[in-house]
């Protein structure tokens, strides 16, 4: 069995090394595991021909129109709307994703975030920055608060983890509004999202990218929230329909976003979030950390040692509902 894992160039958190491609080998004497540099499309069209499985992250995941053996596609990403081309979802190849490695960094910037618009440190930046010495009188905190989290996958669980620690009052929307965690007050489904969402002072979108969700936050949803919420998105920028964001945020309609996704990444410099106070923007790296690719090869290992038992894969991914 041949496996072809496409490797980014340079160092980030996405870098697959040798002792990735060790630990994979280790799995089985008979796995041909090799590495391929994303850059060298000679190699990837040979190596890809006649292999079993690719694996990447999703920007370089090749076409497979010339893979003849593939029958399976695991990327080293949560979201899987670039690799769910037409070709991929009519064919018998199986599709896995790395859905659970980035809750811990996810949740800390989420965390971080909030912080942010509580403790007004915004303000203290741009204060120091003037050497002004002004103490605020609306700093607040996050216990007491009521944070709203829009999707309960593993990401949304450990915000809401987190966000009960520091004694938040914490709901969720959720396909399966049953098995909810102790440490959630009340779960909802989604069709009671504009009900729920005057109560909210945080409103936090975990939800994958799919027809359902595109645009799932639009001028009507943003005129249900409370003028003093903040909406955090660290799920996918086509969520939020950008231009009734800008006109919520100008309206003052509600109080703030903070964005690690946008519409189109990177963000336009002609975009006008960028000079929005109450906007604080992130370059879609909410889920980075350096033990990012240690986790993502353990995940793509547990889905491997499955998949060589003839057993469902964990991290199957449904190709009909996208996620």
């Amino acid at each position: 069995m041949k496996i072809v894992l496409i490797k980014t160039e340079g160092i980030t958190p996405h870098t697959i090394r040798n002792k990735h491609l060790e630990k994979i080998r280790a799995i089985h004497k008979k796995l041909e595991v090799v590495g391929v540099s994303c850059l060298n499309k000679a190699e990837i069209e040979k190596h890809v021909a006649n292999a079993d499985i690719i694996a990447g992250v999703p920007n370089v995941i090749p076409p497979i129109a010339k893979a003849k053996n593939i029958k399976w596609i695991h990327s080293f990403s949560a979201g899987m709307d670039k690799v769910l081309t037409p070709e991929i979802i009519k064919s018998r190849i199986i599709v896995s994703n790395s859905s659970g490695i980035h809750a811990v960094p996810i949740a800390e910037h989420v965390m971080g975030i909030m912080l942010i618009y509580v403790r007004k440190f915004y303000d203290s930046f741009r204060n120091q920055q003037g050497k002004i010495w002004s103490k605020n009188q609306d700093i607040t905190e996050i216990r007491g608060k009521t944070i709203l989290i829009v999707g309960l996958g593993r990401i949304g669980i450990e915000i809401a983890r987190l966000a009960s620690c520091f004694g938040a009052n914490v709901i969720a929307i959720k396909r399966n509004i049953k098995n909810k965690p102790d440490f959630i007050e009340r779960v909802y489904s989604i069709n009671q999202l504009e009900n729920i969402l005057p109560y909210a002072d945080f409103v936090i979108l975990c939800l994958p990218l799919t027809p359902a969700t595109h645009h799932v936050f639009n001028a009507n949803k943003f005129s249900k929230m409370k003028k003093s919420a903040v909406i955090i998105n660290i799920g996918r920028g086509k969520l939020i329909d950008e231009k009734a964001l800008i006109e919520a945020l100008d309206k003052k309609l509600i109080a703030g976003a903070g964005l690690d996704v946008t519409e189109e990444e990177p963000l336009p410099k002609e975009s006008k979030l960028w000079e929005m106070e109450n906007v604080i923007i992130t370059p879609h790296h909410s889920g980075w950390s350096e033990k990012y690719m240690d986790r993502a090869i353990d995940l793509f290992c547990l889905n491997l040692k499955a998949h060589l038992r003839g057993e469902n894969l964990p991290n199957l991914v449904d190709k009909t509902r996208g996620y």
